[in-house]
């Protein structure tokens, strides 16, 4: 059976953050190098969304962590 490991989707608890807070500061948009995305930023200052990407794929030497292997 084949499962799909990578998406994207809306941010459900948006909403209830905002409510709570105000709206979401602008580390919440940061990329993997530290910077601010400011496209995504001013996406979300305009419409509200706030959209995550995911990739759940194994990654290289995920073998070594197996149930399996670290029983050995």
């Amino acid at each position: 059976m084949s499962h799909e490991t990578a998406g994207h989707g809306p941010i459900a608890w948006v909403t209830a953050y905002e409510e709570s807070y105000g709206p979401l500061p602008g580390i919440w948009f940061t990329t993997t190098h530290g910077t601010v995305d400011e496209h995504v930023l001013t996406r979300y200052r305009e419409t509200g969304a706030v959209v995550a990407e995911w990739d759940c794929a194994p990654a290289p030497g995920d073998d070594d962590l197996s149930p399996k292997r670290l029983a050995r």
